[in-house]
């Protein structure tokens, strides 16, 4: 199953002025350059990458078309990317000898290790490119197939899905690291983890055959999902990023599902607008089987890869008993497979719940579910009063009861923004990730929060128990229209502007971001990483769509 990631977040006018600001030192940098090194003794100095990577700042020339990236120590070899920020704005990882490059009157025969500027592709940069008046890449370590410290460890954590997992810190070679499907190097590789540094997360680890790269050599492998087709399967110990051939604080995988915990099937809606159930799974290696009926001895018609609850299903049938590692039930889940997209039906042996059969899952009647409750369409009886929001008093006259009720509901949500948190199958706290831009961001995928929409569903649904309001800002706006009663439209002008016809409740869309108007020029959200959940001014500097009414 496919599923979309709605995105709610902007990049602050003061962000965006500094990164043109050091994209436009950077030019300048390139022209001064010119076609020649510079003379005086330079060093690399250790840092970090956007991913969190020990890496090393390392002082370079730009010629015409940028610092060629081979794909190996060899000029002979393939010119796979480029670098073409000069100065010291260039990372990399380490250092290895090669064969002789030559270039502007320098030769050397030292080469580092580095990622491209235009496709991301890791290669490697001859030192006659480095800037110092050395022939090789002075202040680099010697590459030894790992780019962290040798004190690296893997650190317990969650994933978006809920599950307890590990992130442990890898380097990443031409490609990507090899995820295969057993712990063999000879089985199949199904997919590849593409991001050097500690944001890749594993299960758990075993001992497999012995396995070979850059220089290192281990038995150990850690099962993992891939970040091309989100596969499941292993990567050995030889691609982690610290001095260590195993996985080091990683548990040690089981071969049974992990132990029931009361849970339920949860309603909700796909991507494609179906009342679906979002059902938590355990996942074996190669993944849950689909089965083209409610037996085991049907063909298998596809695979679920994902753990935890990201997986959806339609309705619960009896069939044929299953039993997987002890567990037997003759309860069985109509879903929609991950690889091919086939319909077909999972026994209850996979549920993870303490029950065997799959708990909330209405049966099957021949066909989908039947779709939930509409949205209120009438708010109630009105009344004047007062509340606090966040500290701050919010007083309101005539509102209807729903009015009031997603004002309390929004003012007692407290936490952190998280950049995509609240967006998962039911609304309500999920952990971000890094949204590409805002540096503030980056460590989000660590967050439990909502971000602005999610923040904005998530009172919604307390309010009304009907996830109506799922989606992004632009989503959300267009929901908004069909549910409203009145609809004030901005046209992309200053919320300023409108504030006479705004009242408590009211859904303020921007171009971007969304919040709830709590009077006196004043809106509760959830506005940015980092900040927690509160009352903030009115965006006057962003493009104001409009605002909804519900009741």
């Amino acid at each position: 199953m496919t599923y979309r990631l709605f995105l709610s977040h902007r990049l602050r006018a003061g962000t965006l002025l500094r990164l043109l600001a050091v994209a436009a030192i950077a030019v300048l940098g390139m022209n001064l350059a010119g076609l020649s090194p510079a003379s005086a003794t330079d060093a690399c100095t250790q840092g970090r990458s956007a991913s969190g990577a020990t890496v090393y700042y390392c002082g370079v020339w730009v010629p015409s078309g940028g610092v060629p990236v081979y794909a190996g120590t060899s000029t002979g070899s393939a010119v796979v990317d480029h670098l073409h920020t000069g100065g010291t704005a260039n990372w990399f990882y380490c250092s290895v000898a090669g064969h002789t490059a030559s270039a502007s009157g320098f030769s050397s025969t030292s080469w580092a290790r580095t990622i491209g500027d235009d496709a991301g592709v890791q290669g490697y940069v001859p030192a006659v490119y480095f800037s110092g008046a050395e022939n090789y890449w002075n202040g680099l370590p010697a590459c030894g197939g790992g780019t962290a410290p040798g004190g690296a460890t893997c650190t317990p954590t969650t994933n978006s899905a809920g599950q307890v997992v590990s992130n442990c810190p890898i380097w990443v070679p031409s490609g990507g690291a090899p995820i295969y499907s057993s712990t063999s190097t000879s089985s199949t590789v199904v997919d590849h983890l593409s991001t050097a540094g500690d944001v890749n997360w594993f299960f758990c680890q075993s001992n497999g055959s012995t396995a070979t790269a850059g220089g290192y050599t281990s038995s150990n492998w850690a099962k993992t999902i891939g970040d091309n087709n989100g596969a499941t399967g292993y990567v050995p110990a030889v691609y982690f990023a610290g001095s260590q051939n195993y996985w080091p604080n990683l548990p040690s995988c089981g071969s049974t599902p992990p132990a029931p915990v009361p849970d339920a099937c949860k309603i909700s809606k796909n991507s494609a607008g179906t009342t679906v159930y979002y059902c938590p799974v355990w996942t074996p290696s190669g993944g849950v089987p689909v089965y083209s009926s409610p037996s085991p001895t049907s063909a298998v018609v596809d695979h679920l890869i994902v753990g935890g609850a990201a997986n959806w299903f339609y309705c619960s049938t009896s069939g044929s008993t299953a039993t997987v590692s002890g567990y037997s039930s003759s309860s069985w889940a109509k879903t929609v497979g991950d690889q091919n997209g086939a319909t077909g039906y999972v026994p209850a042996v996979y549920y993870t719940g303490a029950s065997n059969y799959w708990v909330g899952l209405p049966a099957c009647s021949g066909t989908t579910n039947n779709n939930p409750p509409p949205p209120p369409s009438g708010g109630g009886p009105t009344s004047s009063g007062s509340l606090t929001c966040h500290g701050v008093a919010v007083p309101y006259t005539s509102l209807p009861a729903l009015t009031i009720t997603l004002l309390q509901k929004a003012c007692g949500l407290t936490g952190t923004y998280s950049f995509g948190g609240g967006h998962g199958p039911t609304p309500g706290p999920s952990y971000g990730h890094y949204d590409g831009q805002d540096p503030r961001s980056l460590h989000d995928n660590t967050v439990l929060g909502l971000d602005c929409s999610g923040f904005v569903r998530y009172a919604y649904y307390l309010t009304t128990g009907v996830d109506a309001l799922a989606g992004n800002t632009d989503d959300q706006w267009t929901e908004e229209q069909a549910m409203h009663k009145v609809v004030i439209y901005g046209h992309g002008g200053n919320v300023a502007n409108f504030v006479s016809q705004l009242k408590p409740g009211d859904l303020l869309n921007y171009g971007g971001h969304i919040a709830i108007y709590i009077g006196n020029s004043k809106q509760v959200n959830a506005y940015e990483s980092g900040d927690p959940y509160g009352v903030t001014g009115l965006s006057t500097g962003d493009a104001f769509n409009g605002a909804g009414r519900l009741w």
